[in-house]
């Protein structure tokens, strides 16, 4: 990015962020998440090879698709509480089958491919992009999309 670039980007931000910060509040009703949307959008834009003609018609509409994008994430997510009353929930017996899951889980792993393995333990346990994903790896995103899912229907099929 050259230096003209980035003088026009730091004008979008001091010139739309206050305005686009309000529409992502609106929608969120948290001000770290509307900050967070924010962000991103901004993030976004720096990635675009060229400026978008009308910028805060793009930001807001940048914004708004990520917002979606986050409030489906959070629908998928079912949050059930550990009940500590709850027979076996801890103590010693269900720290063994903790570990032999575990253990087990491990051993399935390995039998993986390297680079699927590696790929999918990043998506996992390391909660990578795709993106971030196959420039770690030097590859397609669509490459990484397809080792995890071939990783996937592999580990299922073993058990």
């Amino acid at each position: 990015m050259n230096a003209r670039t980035e003088a026009r980007l730091s004008e979008l931000y001091a010139a739309h962020a206050p305005a686009l910060n309000g529409c992502m509040f609106r929608l969120t009703g948290n001000r770290e998440d509307a900050a967070d949307l924010v962000q991103e959008a901004f993030l976004r834009l720096c990635q675009q090879e060229r400026l978008p003609e009308y910028p805060l018609a793009w930001l807001s509409r940048t914004g708004y698709r990520l917002f979606v994008d986050r409030l489906r994430r959070a629908r998928r997510i079912v949050w059930v509480p550990l009940d500590p009353a709850l027979p076996g929930s801890s103590g010693p017996e269900q720290a063994v089958l903790d570990t032999e899951a575990e253990r087990q889980a491990n051993r399935l792993l390995q039998r993986l491919h390297p680079q699927v393995r590696e790929a999918f333990e990043m998506r996992i346990y390391g909660e990578f992009s795709y993106g971030e994903i196959a420039c770690r790896l030097g590859c397609s995103e669509n490459t990484v999309k397809t080792w995890i899912r071939r990783g996937k229907a592999k580990l299922s099929g073993w058990r």
